[in-house]
């Protein structure tokens, strides 16, 4: 089948989920259409519909279950070729169980549509994947957990890749975070709205690779986690992607992160040869601090070199923060000496021309969007990127030698807002 004609399929399906009742009767055993109509084409033909019942227990810390109470709102979604077509909702009675009702099979396009139920409980979403196909008499049982906003039992790990540029650190940060409780934990609850994770001392310019996830949220130099985790064995650990810069100091930077959670797992990335776009290579060096891990060299067989410090097991309490160094940074010496000059002649500039074209403010304000605009571009551009390596569409090879560009591009355009900014 090619793809168009896929499509074609997907679209019939879709039609065929939502066509109302009156309509989709006709694909009864008991109901046949009239022999003057023609029949019905064999997708819609094929069609049926299902009362599925859904019981609904709840899970308590110590593993017992009981009863859901009267008004759990619970739903199952439809979805085809990846995309959910309808939502059919109930609410659960005294006895913890709602019907529901019209749900759809058809098994000319059954092999492209999927189910998937879930039920709100407490301000969390609890997610039910329902296998196989709805039948009359189909009982679904859903199991949702009591839910908490102790944050005791989350924890974090971390993988930290930086990359210099003449006049500061890229960093590429990765979070994953962990509930390894039996209860949920509605982050959303918590003072502020979410969970606090700050970047480091220093940081700039943080960016989302995912900036249209709705349980992430980046205020200042923090990013905020809004979501729920679900518990151990139950859900799957929430990712955080982020991208921000470290300008550049002393010729060493003292890394230090305090983190809300548990941190169970640090390793942090720095390349010793060359970077795209790099005028030399710049070998930097990083060292433990309070004998967190170790640093060991990697060579890769493209002759690409880097130094990896791993936490090797190491664990820091709520609170405690993420500490080593990074030394042999460029030093600043010959970047202030070209901000002094840059200054002298921006004055020289003003006294001369600054009366004479009132339009330049303008300029600078629609430059200064171009830039917001291409940046926003190549950070979305990431996201997609990951996306496909993840759905196996792009290859990691592929995958490295282009973020690697955008990412060059991505400092040269955080270098030009600086200047605009004045910082």
């Amino acid at each position: 089948m090619n793809g168009a004609m896929i499509r074609c399929a997907l679209a019939a399906a879709a039609v065929m989920l939502l066509a109302p009742p009156a309509l989709a009767q006709y694909g009864g055993e008991a109901a046949k259409p009239p022999a003057a109509a023609g029949g019905l084409p064999p997708f819609l033909a094929a069609m049926k519909r299902h009362d599925v019942k859904v019981i609904v227990y709840i899970r308590s810390a110590d593993g017992q279950t009981r009863q859901a109470p009267a008004g759990i709102a619970v739903a199952m979604s439809i979805i085809a070729g990846g995309s959910k077509v309808k939502d059919y909702h109930g609410t659960t009675g005294d006895d913890g169980t709602t019907m529901l009702t019209g749900i759809p099979s058809n098994p000319e396009v059954q092999g492209m549509i999927s189910y998937r139920t879930w039920a709100d409980f407490q301000g969390v979403r609890f997610p039910h994947e329902f296998s196989g196909v709805p039948q009359d008499g189909t009982v679904v049982e859903m199991v949702v957990h009591d839910v908490t906003t102790d944050t005791a039992s989350l924890s974090a790990e971390h993988h930290i890749e930086m990359f210099p540029d003449e006049e500061s650190l890229v960093v590429r940060h990765d979070i994953r975070l962990y509930n390894d409780g039996p209860l949920a934990v509605n982050c959303a609850a918590l003072p502020g709205g979410g969970l606090e994770l700050p970047m480091p001392a220093g940081a700039k310019h943080p960016e989302l690779h995912d900036e249209h996830n709705p349980t992430l949220e980046v205020r200042g130099t923090s990013v905020w986690y809004k979501g729920a985790m679900l518990p151990q064995g139950v859900g799957r650990p929430a990712h955080v992607q982020v991208v921000y810069t470290l300008p550049y100091g002393p010729e060493s930077y003292e890394w230090n992160q305090p983190m809300p959670v548990r941190t169970r797992g640090v390793m942090a990335v720095v390349p010793q040869h060359k970077q795209p776009r790099a005028r030399e290579a710049i070998p930097l060096t990083l060292v433990t601090r309070g004998a967190f891990g170790s640093v060991r060299p990697v060579e890769q067989p493209d002759d690409r070199r880097f130094q990896v410090l791993d936490s090797e097991g190491s664990t820091l309490e709520p609170g405690e923060p993420i500490r080593f160094a990074i030394t042999n940074l460029p030093g600043r010496g010959k970047l202030n000496l070209w901000l002094l000059v840059g200054g002298i002649l921006g004055v020289i500039g003003v006294v001369i021309f600054g009366f004479r074209r009132p339009a330049d403010a303008e300029g600078a304000v629609m430059s200064r969007s171009h830039l917001v605009a291409e940046r926003d571009r190549l950070v979305r551009a990431l996201a997609r990127m990951r996306r496909a390596v993840e759905k196996g569409k792009m290859s990691k090879a592929r995958f490295e030698r282009e973020r690697e560009a955008i990412t060059a591009r991505l400092v040269s355009l955080y270098k030009a807002l600086d200047r605009l900014d004045g910082k």
